[in-house]
């Protein structure tokens, strides 16, 4: 069956089925970020459905989606180049049908100071150099 799956129904898979809205409280991010490395496996596009997918979890919950996405960073997830070109973008072939336009600015205005604070974080990184 595994075989079966295209390699980003596994990561939505997996995120409908492992997290709830509660993933902070629950520490969902620390308990399954192995388990989702294993299965973006560090690519970009992989990493993509993860934002996706969590757009998808916190549609209705927008300051959630932006905590969530910094907590992935954190744990080593998400990397600052797949945040900043999902950032930089408007709507994607990667963005859920279920996500409408007015839900997913919502979760990008949430999430500007994430943003903002890796852009900042990567020129100060230029600048030590």
């Amino acid at each position: 069956m595994a075989s079966g799956l295209k390699s980003q129904d596994k990561i939505h898979i997996f995120i409908r089925a492992a997290f709830n809205l509660d993933f902070i409280k629950e520490k969902q991010v620390e308990a399954y970020a192995p388990t989702i490395s294993k299965i973006t496996q560090g690519k970009n596009v992989m990493e993509r459905h993860l934002i996706s997918a969590c757009e998808g979890l916190c549609v209705g919950h927008p300051k959630k989606f932006a905590v969530l996405i910094k907590q992935l960073f954190d744990e080593e997830v998400l990397e600052e180049d797949t945040i900043l070109e999902w950032a930089g973008e408007g709507r994607t072939d990667y963005t859920l049908a279920s996500v409408n336009e007015d839900q997913r600015c919502a979760m990008r205005a949430e999430a500007e100071p994430v943003v903002v604070w890796l852009m900042e974080d990567d020129s100060s990184d230029e600048d030590s150099d």
